[in-house]
């Protein structure tokens, strides 16, 4: 977002010349004044120096020369002159303004405070200053005051643009979407078609999720803008977020062609393949990936697209040149790494995921596939213990790795592994599978009934987590009641056939190319 200047130079500079009129140093500013409105730069700059040479405590022509070192981006030069203005004439609030701005340019933010602060106290109702200590709010990561700030502006004008947009970014920032798209309406009653700010602010919500208050502003811009490729892909990107698959695909084809960027094949290819047309889907992961080699996400996406429709063959053949042409990336080291684990190599699935995780220490998707991995692992075990282990002292936000570390020590160490399926618990109150798991280890400590407790809670939560009925089966037959334990049992039969952690496996992979 632009900083914004207080006022045009025409009227700045007419602040003290009125005693210098018949004086050199008037004549003199009032030449370096003309040039300056005639972008004629060296010109004014003599001509400014000029004036300061016949009165050096002519803050006004400091101000002109740190205009025209701010017009040639010589921002350490204008911030000289600024500095001087202000210490000529302290009360000057443009100076200030001035030399604020020219902080902002250089992104000095703590010292372009200060100067606009001093401007509200010089004159408190000044429209710029708040819209600038918003936009500098808003680059320290602070929605709140810059929401603040731009309320002040649009308290004095309804119907200024650039300030709505700042709110607009602030309310979405602080989650009020209600306000933000309330926001977003004014803005689209003030902007016209053509306005390059309408997709600006659509741009905007589309980032923050709010996809559908977006896309009419889209089409506003695509009725002005219809070969804008920026206007049409993010047009379709906003479509596909909203489930609007077909008008996605009629957006975004005229750009898949001949000459189409890779991007552009990437998204029809997640396009297509929510609208379940798998082998489109295929054909254009694979000429996102082939018109791009380089990006690494893109080969993801076209050998995830495989693993997805059953095609472990070729998406193995995907990964692996992937893999050798990009040998530094976590993200393919985990594609390669779950596609042989789904294909039963365990041992080279394990050792791909422990690369992975060198690369990415903090990949949970790669601790989660690791964990799957665990019963397979053989001579493996160890290290993906003590690498779970090491991962969890960290203290991550994990649930699924502090379950995968209590079913490893299940068994060896029933307590450890008790107290890590509680914080996977606190992390995540309706975990299925670390009930079940506390439900196994009461009933290896004889807790009958708070097995079942946990069970129950288990196949309340995942119905069709077949462990869980098999182990609640087992209680109420050690209790004596036969029909629910009879009823238990035909529900794991009839459940045991799925293949529950060939699919959470595949949910994950697709997790990791969103």
């Amino acid at each position: 977002m632009p900083p914004r200047f207080i006022l045009g130079i025409a009227v700045v500079c007419s602040l003290c010349t009125l005693g210098f009129q018949d004086s050199r140093a008037a004549i003199a500013f009032e030449r370096a004044r003309h040039f300056y409105e005639l972008r004629q730069w060296d010109d004014a700059e003599a001509a400014a120096s000029q004036a300061l040479a016949a009165d050096p405590r002519m803050g006004d022509a400091e101000v002109l020369l740190g205009l025209i070192a701010t017009a040639r981006s010589q921002f350490s030069t204008a911030e000289k002159h600024f500095l001087r203005a202000v210490a000529l004439q302290p009360e000057n609030y443009r100076a200030h303004a001035y030399l604020g701005a020219t902080y902002l340019q250089q992104k000095r933010l703590p010292e372009a405070a200060s100067s606009f602060h001093t401007v509200l106290k010089l004159d408190p109702k000044n429209a710029a200053a708040n819209y600038n200590l918003g936009v500098i709010a808003l680059a320290q990561h602070a929605p709140a005051r810059a929401l603040n700030h731009f309320e002040k502006v649009i308290g004095v004008n309804k119907s200024d643009v650039p300030a709505i947009i700042g709110a607009m970014e602030s309310q979405l920032l602080l989650r009020r979407m209600t306000d933000a798209r309330r926001s977003a309406q004014e803005l689209d009653k003030l902007l016209a078609d053509n306005d390059p700010r309408l997709f600006e602010a659509a741009s905007l919500l589309a980032q923050h999720g709010e996809s559908a208050a977006a896309i009419p502003l889209m089409e506003r811009a695509r009725r002005a803008y219809p070969e804008s490729y920026d206007v049409n892909y993010n047009l379709a990107l906003a479509c596909l977020q909203t489930g609007q698959l077909d008008r996605a695909a009629v957006v975004l084809q005229p750009f898949a062609d001949a000459h189409g960027k890779a991007e552009a094949f990437d998204l029809l290819g997640q396009i297509e393949e929510k609208r379940g047309h798998s082998e489109a889907a295929e054909n254009d992961f694979n000429e996102a990936a082939q018109r791009d080699p380089a990006n690494e996400d893109y080969r993801f996406d076209y050998g995830n697209s495989l693993v997805q429709h059953g095609k472990l063959e070729s998406a193995m053949a995907v990964f692996r040149a992937a893999v050798s042409d990009h040998s530094d990336s976590w993200k393919l080291r985990l594609g390669l790494g779950s596609v042989c684990y789904l294909s039963g190599d365990y041992l080279a699935a394990v050792q791909e995921l422990m690369e992975a995780v060198r690369l990415k220490p903090d990949s949970a998707m790669a601790y989660f596939l690791l964990g799957e991995a665990y019963d397979s692992a053989g001579r493996f075990q160890p290290a993906i213990e003590a690498t779970l282990r090491s991962y969890l002292k960290t203290g991550p936000h994990d649930p699924w790795a502090y379950y995968h570390y209590a079913v490893i020590l299940k068994g060896k160490e029933d307590r450890e592994a008790a107290a890590a399926l509680q914080r996977a618990l606190s992390l995540n109150p309706d975990f299925a599978e670390v009930y079940l798991e506390l439900g196994i280890l009461a009933l290896a400590q004889d807790k009958t009934e708070v097995a079942i407790s946990h069970l129950e809670k288990a196949v309340h939560l995942a119905p069709a987590l077949a462990a869980a009925h098999y182990r609640l089966g087992l209680a109420y037959r050690s209790i004596g009641n036969q029909v629910r334990a009879k009823a238990e049992f035909d529900e794991f039969r009839n459940l045991k056939s799925q293949e529950n952690y060939r699919s959470r496996v595949l949910e994950s992979l697709a997790a990791v190319g969103k």
